[in-house]
């Protein structure tokens, strides 16, 4: 029973510690939020093969500390140039910088797969490939290879805005009636008229600026 405990409140810390570290830890995993999470899975596993609990706790709330004083040093030049680097050019003028591909350590063959992954299979197609900081291949295309927008062909569309989410699996989402200014009376009223209920639904959005409400009906089983 003390270890069900001890891996139930150690498994809630870790996440609670990865929400303080914040959602770029995830989504841009930089040089030292790649160390914090290795020494994070590291520290709160000790305690599972061992008595020591307290000194974990203690050591978290040390490397938390740092992180966010690291991610903080990130926003000053210097430390963004220290603690992340800078963009490598791996591919200019659609030819490849072979000097920065040695020193990034990449081979031709890893470049020339990103580069499919992303839709160019000629490197002649490409004015920039560049090795990002967060260790994401950034890719600008030439001029004549970009894809083609509604701005290209003159044609317009309406913008509804931001689609936010009014029931989700038949629970409606109150705080974000209040985000649209839009009341849980107006919502019913409006399912009314289509003879359906909240249950009846899996999700419904309204349009942030034209305040349409979209509703996907949940299906009936046989």
């Amino acid at each position: 029973m003390v270890l069900i405990i001890k891996i139930l409140s150690l498994y809630l810390i870790a996440i609670v510690i990865m929400r303080l570290m914040g959602k770029s830890t995830i989504i841009q995993m930089t040089p030292y939020d790649l160390v914090a999470i290795i020494i994070i899975g590291t520290v709160v596993s000790e305690p599972l093969i061992s008595t020591e609990y307290l000194p974990t706790i203690y050591a978290l709330g040390i490397l938390v500390s740092l992180h966010i004083v690291f991610g903080k040093l990130t926003l000053w030049q210097w430390g963004n140039g220290f603690f992340l680097g800078k963009p490598t050019i791996l591919v200019k003028n659609g030819e490849i910088v072979e000097d920065n591909i040695e020193r990034s350590r990449l081979s031709i063959a890893q470049l020339l797969s990103i580069l499919r992954s992303k839709g160019y299979p000629k490197i002649s197609d490409v004015e920039y490939a560049m090795l990002e900081p967060i260790g994401e291949v950034s890719v600008i295309p030439k001029p004549g290879n970009s894809p083609v927008t509604v701005e290209h062909m003159d044609i317009c569309i309406d913008d509804e805005g931001l689609p936010i989410a009014v029931i989700i699996d038949g629970k409606i989402q109150h705080k974000n009636l209040v985000l649209l200014g839009k009341s849980k009376e107006w919502l019913l009223d409006h399912l009314d008229q289509h003879d359906l209920q909240d249950k009846d639904i899996i999700y419904a959005y309204v349009s942030e600026k034209t305040k349409r409400l979209k509703i996907n009906k949940r299906k009936k089983k046989k």
